[in-house]
């Protein structure tokens, strides 16, 4: 037989064998492709149950931590995750009473603000308004006909605060509800996990990667919150000593928004800027809130956030911004702020989970310290020297 020959038949083999694996590839891909659209499918329609217990998840997982030292000094677990609840229901009622008045206030001088911003502005809209005027001549021009314009009643805010607020009390209700028993139950449903591993081997693994997964989640969460809570004391600070009204509430805000990364602060310095020129005459003093947002914001994104995180869960811009795009379409503000902290945990959970380490490499920054390239480097090192 020929070398030529025998060639051909060794590719022929070859192909044989790699079409059975070449289909499983196609179908698993098919698969997750099926599940992924699924999964957006699921959290769209039951938006209105998973909000509530994905919002009480990340809580009790920024919590446990307390619960379980309070548990290690001998209290019992039921009663620690009380007075935690408690403790936290009282911080968030004093927040929402001290900031209610001067939100109202914001809300009641909205249109005022609105017209001051317009005035100052004037002089830039005037083309603006000249095209729309032109536009609105051209199409009373080529209307034919006098058909009268039907005005569809809007309801009034009151009418909708009073249908959204029993909702919205439902919605809180629930979270503290499901925090509560998030908190109290410990590690009952991890026992039950490991109970159904059938070897102790699985069991072992199975207790370690839910321990380091939950530990490292708690660490993010706790030192995140503590980050945007000390920038929202820093923005306070500032606005106050530029003479903005009711500084608390913008701390309030860039706290909140900080969660969501890019579209938060950049959310927070638009504000901040309305906020300059409808409250001060001179542009510098308009300027000086955003100015000195925006210092803050890139002292904690550049150098506060890597110094204490590091960069071991340094994310992709671009997965960062369509993920935040994806919840916000998916659940509207709540996922825009929920997105960040989601993102964060996800990456957590695939990094300690082998299979979904590909995962982890595809949604990192693939910088030098990240955790999962440098994994991947070493597998694809260790591959070279073994086909070598």
């Amino acid at each position: 037989m020929s070398v030529p020959k025998i060639a051909d038949e060794e590719s022929r083999a070859h192909a044989s064998r790699d079409a059975p694996r070449a289909q499983l590839r196609t179908i698993s891909r098919s698969l997750i492709t099926l599940v992924v659209l699924v999964a957006l499918a699921v959290s769209y329609a039951a938006q209105e149950v998973l909000i509530p217990i994905v919002l009480a998840l990340l809580v009790s997982l920024l919590l446990s931590p307390v619960v379980n030292l309070l548990e290690r000094i001998r209290v019992p677990r039921l009663l620690g995750s009380l007075a935690m609840l408690v403790l936290v229901l009282g911080l968030f009622v004093a927040a929402i009473a001290g900031l209610a008045q001067p939100a109202r206030d914001w809300v009641a001088h909205a249109p005022d603000t609105i017209q001051t911003i317009e005035r100052r502005f004037g002089g830039l809209r005037e083309p603006l308004r000249e095209a729309e005027q032109a536009t609105k001549q051209i199409e009373d021009l080529a209307r034919s006909g006098s058909a009268q314009p039907v005005v569809n009643a809007q309801p009034s805010l009151l009418a909708s605060m009073a249908t959204s607020t029993p909702r919205a009390l439902a919605d809180v209700a629930a979270v503290i509800i499901l925090l509560y028993f998030f908190l109290s139950s410990g590690d009952g449903f991890l026992r039950r996990v490991v109970e159904i591993a059938p070897t102790l081997s699985d069991k072992k693994l199975v207790v370690s990667i839910a321990r380091d997964v939950q530990g490292e989640i708690s660490r993010y969460l706790a030192t995140i919150s503590t980050i945007n809570f000390c920038l929202g004391l820093a923005t306070a600070g500032a606005m106050w000593l530029i003479g903005l009204p009711s500084p608390l509430l913008w701390g309030a805000v860039a706290t909140i928004l900080n969660f969501a990364p890019y579209i938060g602060p950049t959310t927070t310095g638009v504000a901040l800027a309305l906020a300059g020129f409808a409250a001060f005459d001179s542009l510098g003093h308009a300027l000086a809130p955003p100015g000195a947002f925006l210092a803050l914001a890139v002292l904690e994104g550049q150098f506060v956030t890597p110094t204490i995180l590091g960069r071991r869960l340094a994310l992709d811009p671009t997965v960062v911004f369509v993920w935040l795009l994806v919840w916000g379409w998916l659940w509207g503000v709540i996922g825009v702020l929920l997105a960040g902290p989601m993102l964060a945990c996800f990456r957590i959970v695939c990094q300690h989970v082998e299979s979904l380490r590909p995962v982890c490499v595809l949604i990192g920054d693939g910088s030098s310290s990240d955790v999962c390239a440098k994994g991947a480097a070493a597998k694809g090192a260790d591959a070279e020297n073994r086909s070598d």
